[in-house]
């Protein structure tokens, strides 16, 4: 019996009547290029299909017949009967897999002249009709399979149908299917695949069923679209085939659907407009052709890349290895073509698999499957957009179908490849070769065989032409990417990392060592993948760190097998650390490609010359004896003979002058270049300069723009640039790249007698001069208006380039942007015309290239770029101490001058990253309104851009003209004193007190995130190398926390009578080390707290006898490193025998420094032991070397090293802290201090930091001599080793430690203010300018005024210190500034102040401690009345704004009145009871205290806000507070309110800090530290950001003390100062 499945065409199908390929033979006598080229190939129709089990369900041999998997219902797979075959290449909907518990249903659209079968068969055979492939595979059978006819072949003479028509068609076939047992379509997700115009019709048929209501539920149900080769914006062949339709005899009539395909479409441009509108939901992913199609004596695309993508940001793109016909069709399963189509599908069904999962309701308590993060989110923490395949498909394509396959048959590959799980086996693979033999393209073979046989295998070519992919950090971030998108396992991983941590590497955290210790360390090597990972790493010898690279490869210890294939030229090979056996290695030889050159020439020669047997063999061998195993030799010397095949003589005369050997051709083809005219000469140089000397490739629309003005009107570039430049650039994905890298070393190297033909420092002259005219524009201003706000933007969020937006029509920007700098540190220092050009860009349009690195939200060019600069000073400084290197006389400034300009800005550079750079990122328009005022005016920008315009935002008060090193200093709470700081990647920990008090901030912010609690002395503490936990080291308990969270993860007890002298995470997750003073190292188990080991010494005796005085672990805990008073340092290897000798430090007697050591630090290699004498002498001790290098200039007390090894900071007894720079430990920064103990140093993670403790205070510094590049090179490596010698230190002086500001007040006139500060005195200050007008008078040096008030009149001011001393003056105006000071109060509380509060005719005054108030009278200067409440209260007074003899008690319960003479209620109390909600819903009262309290100009509200209490008199923390409105309307009323609102409840979710009242607003600090304001009567939360502060002003103290007058003008301390912002909120 025959079952049928599909739905009959709704259309007449053309294909059905009789029809051979005579029926189209006039048409076929015409050109029928167009006509092949955009529509599929007509063959004659199958009269019958070949009758076959199910497409696609081969039926599977089971137990149960018909079922597809063990346990599976045969009704899975209802279509395993025998199908009547012949429908389902006619027109409509056809079902060709079935699952009964389907994820999804998935849609096949053909294209132009296509069918619902043949399109998707390779060779238009049906029995490889692919999508039935997908039913064989295990991730996809769970589907339905439905592929869709209609009538676009072209030959027809219907011409009243276009893409409309054929988008209803679909909608109407979706909706009306219905057949048997099978459920309709739209109860399920939709994934459309379409090929050619079959995505217009998708694209229209979602439009117009999104409007329609019939069909909106279908629509709705679709999740994504895979296009091929859709021309998305027209083909320039649509044209050509409606003429060839038009003119040919007995032909079809032009076609609406083929009209509409043509570039200049309206119809086209209207899909696109009206889809770009309604597909922000939908998954999209578009596949571009990158093969051609021959159209007579030309090839090209169809379909244009340009054409193929949308462009939209939620779109992935990709090309694949296929013209137009061949990219919907594939050979077999092995297809690498299929494989990433496949591939997609399979991420889109697991991800609607975890979606229904997620959204399933639990059943007998089975958790929902968690969400895996996307694609796209780990792609942004690991900062990696390129698409590592498109590199992958440029090479693949140099391969010639049936070479280069003897690499994966031989023996010791597929040992390599097989022999991973066995240990005794080498994981490591080394393909050696000379240059240009091909090395390249047979690593593209060995990771097509290794995902051939379904390894999980990822790769990176490494190329010298591309500065960024060079770098060994980028190689191992291209690995994590690719892992990610394979293994959902580890997406999870990687993005609870990124929760825990914050850390993403898409900025300043792309170091080698950063991301091999995080993620490859951290999660990779810890994770047990299904199968082995296999690593192909192409050209490794030309990574920038390639011994680092290979030593950490082949040294890793993974617990799941990684094989690493490597290819480079001839190197010294490094042998295997844990593996027995040693690399194995494969030195290519010519023997080795021989066949395949020999069949590469053999082709090449065969088209050209394809009648004549005689000479292909005697041209191939000829270039075959010349090739000296060169693939590259031979493709160039086959282009340079390709317009000499007119004669034999032409031929072998060509042959006899070809050269032999790289150099003598590439000779050649120089001289063919320079035979050109010279108009063309001068061209070629030019494009040649580009492509030699730029940063990374450029594309043709990129060097269009870099060739002006000197060659404009190209008509077709890219055939221009092959052509004029002698075979040495190639064009790819339309990109100019170098063909090899020893043509870039060709052209660039200097020869014996000549010089080379593109001069290098001319180069990055020309190039630097081009970008930076480019960029010294007042256009980007405008242009740069328009992509400000992502809100503004479609499908744009705030975290993506925007800078891509600004760069469409304008190519050029973003290299000129991003790199200018690097080629003006390669630059002639001479050139005058350059260094004029470089003035008048800083001087002039800095700023908008600024907002430009900002649109890009990567502030890391802006680093990078300040450090190209410091390198071209620095080459001025060694050119100049070397002799003439440029005439002074040529350029503006001399040279010292220039120098020193070119370094200021360089500096104000690395400042705006480190000060403004989240806020920047947020508002890059900032940058010319908001930021230069609060640059130092001695600043370049603070000089060059600081308006003093009437209405202007204006900064004062700091005395300081440059930047300041200290980003903010945090106090641990109760007056504690601090013994140790930690940095990790988000936090900042200290640990103190004598409980174990580890109290954590946020590493950016500084802002207190939590306190953890040990309660027991604590003498040590350390970080996982994860940084993400905590261990801390009690007298009683070892305790691992989690710091993201202050949970308490794990507790070991401590035994025995030795005391702690060492703690560590072992190298496994689980291990946790603990080294006494008897000399032992114990290993626990944290999850089951077993001892697993230990380790002791047992020699030499006399020594371990007594106790050690320190005891450190090396950074992979493989040595221990012990010192005892009166003997030198030993180091044991703690996985030898503990009856080992130790290695020992050298001594020449008992009195040697070394004998008597007081700190021992290994540096991050473990080769090397620093140690710290008793005497401050500083020895190096190198362990394998037995070098002991002694530092006598350095004479440190405390010190640390940066994690990267290349930093050593120390602080001597006078509290001086310098930085030195390895090896030769020179000094590079120096903070002078005196008379300041220093407990403890830290860096932070990525060495541009470091911490200090004093007392209970930890200071935060910055210093620009930290701020260091990438580790791209910089400039020419031959010269690195002088550059440290020549760089001079930066010496500053410590200004943290003057007296710091600890209360602050304004006057109501906005003249004067007046401070208390930590050495009690009082001073009032100018307004203006922050001057110090005079010292009021001061309380005991030895305590710090901590509340301060001036009363509105001026007449008195009342301040009180920390020891409860209250005193207060009467203030009278004598003159200008001048004032005669009277005594009023001086009197001593039990408590300190809370807060003072004058009456309105300030002859009374209240002062309130925490648990008592008291009035006093300023005329009699007697306390007339007070209370003692007994206890904490949580209160604030204000006086009554009605009621002059009142005044109000405000607390979080309950709101009172009292008389002013004797503090008594004027009324009865309104108790909780009676005021049935003071505080908005939602907001618990109970355990908060008011903190602040204002009344509006305006007299109408009184603001408040509340804190949760800490039990001090005020906190520093900012967490839980809420905000409260109260209208002194409601005071006459009897049950007083709070405002409740929404709006009031989402400004609580975005007030930070607040910082007062101005006329009717509310001014406060958002999160992300903007000066905000909000107008009390507003209905709608219409919050107005005015300004932000900068990130060394975010001391949480400063900003507690922060105050805004009646005028506007906010005041906010910066340690002995204090800053005053004026007209910042006009802004």
């Amino acid at each position: 019996m025959l079952r049928k499945i599909g739905i009959r065409a709704s259309l007449k199908d053309p294909q059905s009547s009789e029809q051979s390929d005579t029926d189209n033979d006039d048409c076929a006598r015409r050109p029928q290029n167009a006509l092949r080229a955009l529509s599929e190939p007509s063959n004659v129709l199958l009269d019958k299909l070949p009758e076959r089990t199910g497409y696609g369900n081969h039926q599977r041999k089971t137990s149960n017949a018909g079922s597809s998997y063990p346990g599976e219902e045969a009704t899975d797979l209802s279509i395993t009967n025998t199908l009547d075959t012949t429908t389902f290449d006619q027109l409509g909907l056809h079902l060709v897999h079935y699952s009964q518990d389907a994820v999804c249903d998935i849609i096949f659209v053909h294209g132009l002249g296509g069918s619902a079968m043949r399109t998707w068969s390779w060779k238009r055979d049906t029995a490889q009709f692919w999508p039935a492939w997908l039913s064989d595979d295990e991730q996809l059978y769970k589907m339905r399979v439905f592929t869709f006819g209609y009538n676009s072949n072209f030959r027809g003479s219907a011409t009243n149908l276009n893409i409309t028509d054929f988008a209803k068609d679909l909608l109407f076939h979706l909706l009306t299917f219905s057949q048997g047992d099978f459920k309709p379509i739209g109860g399920r997700p939709i994934i459309f695949v379409a090929h050619s115009m079959g995505g217009l019709v998708v694209k229209k048929a979602h439009i117009i069923g999104k409007h329609d209501p019939e069909f909106s539920g279908i629509m709705a149900q679709v999740y994504g679209m895979v296009f091929l080769a859709t021309p998305h914006r027209g083909s320039q062949y649509a044209k050509v085939l409606n003429n060839i339709l038009s003119t040919a005899p007995m032909g079809a009539p032009p076609k609406a659907y083929v009209a509409s395909l043509d570039a200049q479409s309206e119809a086209l441009q209207d899909i696109n407009e009206q889809f770009r509108k309604i597909c922000q939901d939908l998954v999209l992913v578009s596949f571009w052709e990158t093969t051609t199609v021959s159209f007579g004596l030309t090839k090209a695309h169809i379909v244009e890349k340009e054409s193929a993508t949308l462009g939209y940001p939620q779109e992935t793109s990709s090309g694949l290895n296929a013209d137009h016909h061949t990219i919907c069709k594939f050979q077999n399963r092995g297809d690498h073509n299929y494989v990433i189509v496949r591939n997609t599908l399979r991420l889109w069904v697991a991800r609607l698999k975890a979606r229904d999962a997620a959204a399933r309701p639990l059943v007998l308590g089975i958790n929902p499957i968690e969400m895996a993060p996307s694609v796209s989110q780990v792609t942004a923490i690991l900062g990696f957009r390129e698409a590592a395949e498109d590199e992958l498909k440029v090479h693949r394509s140099h391969v010639l179908e049936g070479t280069c396959q003897w690499i994966t048959r031989r023996q010791d590959l597929r040992a390599w490849i097989e022999g991973l799980s066995n240990p005794q086996a080498s994981n490591v693979f080394w393909l050696v070769g000379l240059p240009a033999t091909g090395k390249t393209v047979l690593s593209s073979v060995v990771i097509d065989h290794l995902q051939f046989l379904g390894k999980s295998c990822q790769y990176n070519f490494f190329s010298s032409g591309h500065q960024s992919k060079r770098t060994a950090a980028y190689c191992l971030r291209s690995i994590a990417t690719q892992l990610a998108i394979a293994d959902e396992d580890f997406r999870l991983r990687l993005s609870a990392f990124h929760d825990e941590t914050g850390v993403t590497f898409n900025t300043q955290n792309q170091a080698f060592k950063v991301v091999w210790e995080k993620i490859f360390e951290g999660i990779i090597f810890k994770m047990r993948f299904q199968q082995p990972l296999y690593w192909v790493l192409d050209a490794v010898d030309e990574a920038d760190q390639y011994s680092l690279l290979v030593s950490h490869l082949t040294k890793m210890q993974p617990i799941s097998p990684i094989g690493v294939f490597f290819a480079s030229r001839p190197v010294k090979i490094p042998p295997l650390q844990y593996r027995d056996a040693p690399p194995l290695t494969l030195f290519l030889a010519e023997n080795d490609t021989l066949d395949d050159i020999h069949t590469y020439i053999q082709r090449s020669v065969e088209s050209v010359l394809p009648d004549n047997q005689e000479i292909q063999t005697d041209v191939t061998q000829q270039i075959l004896e010349k090739a000296s195993g060169s693939f590259l030799w031979v493709r160039l010397a086959l282009e340079t003979l390709e317009h000499n095949w007119h004669t034999e003589d032409d031929i072998r005369r060509a042959l006899t002058e070809l050269p032999q050997g790289m150099e003598s051709l590439y000779s050649r083809m120089l001289d063919k270049i320079q035979d050109q005219s010279p108009r063309l000469r001068a061209m070629a140089e030019r494009i040649l300069t580009w492509v030699a000397c730029s940063w990374r490739p450029l594309s043709i629309s990129e060097l269009a723009i870099a060739l002006e003005p000197d060659f404009t009107g190209f008509i077709r570039l890219e055939e221009t640039v092959v052509e004029i430049c002698g075979h040495f650039v190639a064009v790819h994905n339309s990109r100019v790249f170098i063909i090899h890298m020893t043509a870039r070393d060709f052209l660039l190297k200097k020869g014996i007698e000549k010089s080379p033909f593109i001069n290098s420092r001319e180069a990055h002259t020309h190039i630097a001069e081009t970008c930076l005219r480019y960029l010294s524009s007042d256009e980007w201003r405008r242009v740069f208006k328009h992509f400000q706000h992502p809100s503004d933007i479609s499908h744009m969020d705030g975290k993506q380039n925007r800078l891509l937006l600004a760069e469409e029509g304008r190519p050029f920007l973003g290299y000129a942007t991003c790199y200018w700098a690097f080629h003006l540190s390669k630059a002639h220092l001479s050139s005058q015309r350059l260094n004029d050009t470089l003035q008048g860009f800083l001087n002039g349009y800095c700023l908008s290239w600024i907002e430009a690195i900002a649109l890009s939200q990567n502030l890391r060019y802006l680093t990078r770029s300040a450090q190209y600069l410091k390198t071209y000073v620095k080459r001025m400084s060694r050119a100049k101490g070397s002799g003439p290197f440029d005439s002074p006389v040529s350029l503006t400034f001399f040279p010292e001058q220039l120098a020193g300009v070119i370094r200021s800005w360089a500096n104000d550079f690395v400042r705006v990253v480190g000060k403004f750079g989240s806020n920047l990122v947020q508002c890059p328009s900032s940058i010319h309104t908001l930021i230069p005022p609060f640059c130092p005016r001695g600043s370049m920008i603070g000089e060059t851009f600081v308006t003093h315009r009437e209405r202007a935002l204006t900064v004062s008060g700091l005395p300081y003209d440059g930047w300041n090193d200290c980003l903010a200093s945090v106090s641990v709470e109760d007056d504690l004193t601090a013994s140790k700081v930690l940095a990790a990647d988000r936090y900042l920990l200290v640990l103190a007190g004598s409980e174990g008090s580890v109290s954590v901030w946020y590493a950016n912010t500084c802002e207190s995130a939590r306190v953890i609690q040990h309660q027991e002395y604590v003498n040590h503490m350390v970080l996982d190398d994860s940084q993400t936990l905590v261990a801390t080291a009690g007298t009683q308990t070892y305790r691992i926390w989690d710091i993201s969270t202050g949970e308490e993860l794990h507790r070991l007890q401590r035994t025995g009578q030795a005391l702690t002298t060492a703690i560590a995470f072992g190298t496994k997750v689980s291990e946790f080390l603990v080294g006494r003073d008897d000399c032992s190292i114990t290993t626990y188990d944290l999850n089951t707290t077993a001892l697993l080991s230990t380790f002791r010494p047992r020699n030499p005796k006399t020594i371990l006898q007594n106790c050690p005085k320190t005891m450190v672990l090396s950074p992979d805990r493989s040595k221990v490193a012990m010192a005892w008073r009166g003997k030198p340092p030993l180091v044991w290897d703690t996985s030898a025998d503990p009856a080992q000798q130790p290695q020992q430090c050298r001594t020449m007697k008992s009195t040697d420094a070394l004998c008597a050591p007081e700190t021992l630090q290994w540096l991050p290699d473990g080769d090397s032991l620093l140690v710290l004498c008793q005497n401050t002498l500083l020895v190096e001790w190198c362990l394998y070397d037995e070098e002991q290098i002694e530092h006598g200039h350095i004479q440190p007390r405390e010190m640390a090293i940066s994690q990267d090894g290349n930093f050593l900071l120390t602080s001597d007894h006078a509290g001086t802290m310098s930085v030195w720079m390895f090896p030769r430990l020179s000094l590079v920064f120096r903070l002078v201090n005196e008379n300041e103990y220093i407990r403890a140093l830290t860096f932070s993670p990525d060495g541009q930091r470091f911490y200090d403790i004093r007392g209970g205070v930890c200071n935060v510094w910055e210093p620009d001599a930290l701020i260091r590049a990438d580790e791209e090179s910089l400039e020419d490596q031959s010269s690195v080793g002088d550059l440290s010698l020549a760089t001079e230190p930066v010496i500053r002086s410590d200004e943290s430690s003057q007296c710091q500001v600890t209360a602050l007040a304004s006057d109501s006139d906005d003249r004067y203010f007046c401070v208390g500060r930590d050495d009690g005195t009082v001073l009032i200050q100018e307004a203006l300018d922050g001057k110090r007008v005079r010292k009021v008078y001061g309380h005991s040096s030895t305590s710090a005024v901590i509340n301060l008030l001036w009363s509105a009149s001026g007449r008195y001011m009342v301040s009180g210190d920390d020891s409860g001393r209250i005193i207060t003056k009467r203030l009278e105006v004598k003159g200008e500034a001048k004032w005669a000071v009277y005594a009023v109060l001086d009197v001593r509380l039990p408590e300190s102040v809370q807060q003072f509060l004058f009456s309105h005719d300030e002859k009374l005054l209240l002062i309130s401690t925490a648990t008592s108030d008291y009035v006093w009278n300023m005329k009699t200067k007697e306390k007339i009345s007070s209370r003692r409440w007994g206890s904490r209260q949580s209160r604030r007074w204000i006086a009554h704004p009605q009621k002059p003899s009142l005044l109000i008690w405000i607390d979080p319960n309950e709101v009172h009145t009292y008389t002013w003479s004797t503090l008594e209620h004027s009324d009865s109390p309104q108790t909780p009871s009676e005021i049935p909600q003071l505080l908005t819903p939602g907001h618990s009262s109970s355990n908060k205290i008011v903190q602040w309290i204002a009344l509006t100009e305006n007299k109408k509200y009184i603001v408040f806000e509340t804190l949760p209490s800490t039990g001090h008199t005020s906190t520093r923390s900012s967490s839980g507070l809420h905000l409260e409105v109260l209208s002194t309307s409601d005071l006459r009323r009897q049950h007083p309110h709070t405002i409740s609102s929404d709006c009031m409840a989402d400004l609580a979710g975005r007030v930070k800090r607040l910082i007062g009242t101005y006329q009717d607003t509310i001014v406060f600090l958002d999160y992300d530290y903007w000066v905000c304001t909000w107008r009390i009567e507003s209905v709608v939360l219409d919050v107005k950001r005015h300004f932000f502060l900068p990130r060394d002003w975010l001391n949480n103290g400063n900003l507690q003390l922060a105050v805004l007058n009646r005028q506007g003008t906010f005041f906010c301390p910066k340690y002995g100062d204090v800053a005053i912002v004026r007209g910042g909120l006009r802004f």
